[in-house]
């Protein structure tokens, strides 16, 4: 199951990426 996987990387990519815009 890549579910778990797929939504743990995209929640820890938006708060890294909303880091680097702020």
């Amino acid at each position: 199951k890549h579910d778990n996987i797929i939504m743990n990387t995209s929640q820890f990519t938006q708060s890294s990426w909303a880091r680097h815009v702020s």
